[in-house]
């Protein structure tokens, strides 16, 4: 039986540059709930900021999702935006969520640059992981036949 996935997610205002419009922290986190519903994944909490224009680590929300002791497999963002639409100020708080085996996942799937971006990165490794279970099961299937 497969695993449920626990994930904590997070939400913070996107503004719309060069319009008036905002992404609301609702809208994210109803698609949020409504994303973790259809593929069956453990929605620990939601994170939240009111302020995008903060630091990405200085922001309350986001030490909350670094501190927290707990484990979890992902942090579920509805748009990487929500945390930041610049590759520089996201990969600090990827590389500390690197070195706790924590990936990123967004329940939007868009095309620019930085959500691209945060999908090749775990693209790696979820290919390895496919090829690793492979091996294991042509492994464990051989051992079969020899027994």
């Amino acid at each position: 039986m497969k695993r449920v996935k626990k994930a904590v997610g997070y939400v913070c205002e996107v503004r719309i540059p060069g319009t008036d419009l905002t992404i609301s922290k609702e809208d994210q986190r109803a698609r949020i709930l409504k994303h973790v519903q259809k593929e069956n994944i453990d929605l620990v909490c939601i994170y939240e900021d009111d302020d995008p224009e903060v630091e990405v680590l200085d922001r309350p929300g986001i030490r909350e999702v670094i501190d927290r002791e707990e484990p979890f497999d992902f942090l579920l963002v509805e748009r990487v935006w929500a945390i930041s639409r610049k590759r520089q100020a996201l990969e600090p708080l990827l590389r500390i969520l690197d070195r706790r085996g924590v990936e990123v996942q967004a329940s939007s799937y868009l095309w620019d640059c930085v959500s691209q971006q945060v999908r090749h990165r775990y693209a790696g490794n979820l290919a390895e992981r496919a090829r690793k279970l492979t091996r294991e099961r042509a492994e464990a299937k051989r051992l079969r036949v020899v027994a």
